[in-house]
């Protein structure tokens, strides 16, 4: 099996930010990677992983809707103001006071 390697340096987390704005300064006010850039990975990262999250509860609630709207036809619904309402195969709903 062939030696897989990087085409870049490896950052830790006290090392030398290798960023533009960290290399123009100068070499004692250059900041440690753990203060320059790793908090906007761990943000971007975390954002990323909302998104994703809400993505899933999104189609979570997009399904249970398509099974509400599939249901029994024969069960009747309950109005805001009490009332059941019973759908009829004509397209017309029954009100039952």
């Amino acid at each position: 099996m062939p030696t897989i390697r990087r085409n870049h340096i490896k950052l830790k987390r006290n090392s030398i930010c290798p960023c533009d704005e960290n290399m123009e300064l100068g070499k004692t006010e250059r900041k440690k990677y753990k203060w320059c850039c790793l908090p906007k990975m761990v943000l971007q990262e975390q954002r990323a992983t909302q998104m994703i999250n809400d993505n899933k509860e999104i189609e979570g609630m997009k399904k249970h809707v398509a099974d509400a709207i599939r249901h029994d036809a024969d069960h009747p619904l309950v109005l805001p103001n009490n009332r059941l309402c019973v759908p009829v195969n004509n397209g017309s709903d029954i009100i039952l006071p």
